[in-house]
């Protein structure tokens, strides 16, 4: 077996819950499918054994967790941490970790949020808003093409009170458009308008 591949597999056991559980159980036959020497092997279930791991494991996941409330922070203080917590558990279930870099994993989870359909308010106009933020913002050799953003509510109150670290209340409905555009500071600048309510 190659240096790599054994580090794969040490990486898969800090980062993949039920492959680590596995190995914990039945060592042989969670490592069965690999080309393992049997010290290799003998290796890895000492390792899958370890309560170090464990430890791994949180800080693993709280470097996971403060990438996404370091780049979504609006969305996170909309969901609550109960929810959130929920909500990042079944994320990472579904998706083990595929990258360091920050931005394509807050991507990646506004993708899985936005599929979820919550029910929660105000979340699908502050997702879509943090989101084209993002995707303006991101590292890119071409320009980033504007982002639209349709907000139900006034987008002014309702980020203004998500900033504050307060959950926005009793908003009326007022549509706008924001438009995003990458500014030459390589930050997002954003422009509104606001439209007319049915009567």
């Amino acid at each position: 077996m190659s240096l790599a591949v054994f580090q794969t597999l040490l990486m898969r056991l800090i980062t993949e819950p039920d492959f680590r559980d596995a190995a914990r159980a039945d060592a042989s036959a969670a490592l069965a499918s690999f080309e393992l020497t049997p010290l290799e092997a003998s290796r890895l279930a000492g390792i899958a054994a370890d309560p170090g791991v464990d430890v791994n494991r949180t800080l693993h996941k709280g470097f996971r967790l403060g990438k996404l409330r370091a780049l979504l922070p609006m969305t996170c203080q909309l969901l609550g941490n109960r929810r959130l917590a929920r909500e990042v558990a079944a994320f990472w279930q579904t998706r083990p970790p595929s990258s360091f870099y920050y931005i394509p994993e807050a991507l990646e989870f506004c993708e899985f949020l936005a599929a979820r359909r919550l029910r929660v308010k105000y979340l699908p106009e502050v997702l879509a808003y943090e989101r084209a933020t993002l995707e303006l913002e991101r590292a890119r050799i071409d320009e980033p093409a504007p982002q639209l953003v349709h907000f139900e509510h006034d987008p002014v109150p309702l980020l203004a009170a998500l900033a504050q670290g307060r959950a926005p209340r009793g908003l009326a409905r007022r549509p706008a458009i924001a438009q995003g555009l990458r500014g030459a500071d390589g930050h997002a600048e954003w422009r509104l308008a606001m439209l007319p309510t049915a009567a």
